[in-house]
């Protein structure tokens, strides 16, 4: 089974995620780096871990306030397809952040960095393990 990279793209912080197999697991966050940087790093990771697909989460609500991060998601989405030849796959993000965020709000302080890079990766985990579970590839 090909290897899958899932990307939870935020203002701050991309959390990223990697399926193999029936494997989903969380990578890391990338973070800090401007828009060049932050492409290249994925890039890397792509190639480093041999990523045959990417799934981008893309928040499908459309309220007002989300029309700015859709156009973000989709213009980091298309920079991002000039550097790499990997097939990209948006899929529905709605309330992954929140879910995480659930599921991590025992064991952390919601205040800290690391809570929200551990949000971000969580999310990514979320978002391809959806799209793994629509496209019955597990």
């Amino acid at each position: 089974m090909k290897k899958i990279l899932g990307l939870d793209i935020g203002d701050a912080r991309i959390g990223v995620a990697i399926a193999e197999k029936k494997l989903v697991a969380p990578y890391g966050v990338v973070s800090g780096l401007n828009l060049q940087a932050a492409i290249a790093e994925i890039a890397k990771i792509c190639r480093g871990e041999q990523i045959q697909e990417i799934i981008i989460g893309v928040p499908q609500n459309r309220q007002e306030k989300d029309t700015f991060q859709i156009d973000k998601i989709h213009s980091f989405a298309r920079e991002l397809s000039k550097n790499i030849q990997i097939p990209i796959i948006y899929i529905d993000e709605t309330l992954t952040s929140k879910e995480a965020e659930r599921l991590l709000a025992r064991s952390q302080d919601k205040k800290t960095k690391k809570f929200k890079e551990e949000v971000d990766k969580l999310s990514a985990e979320l978002i391809l393990g959806q799209y793994l579970e629509k496209s019955h590839k597990v």
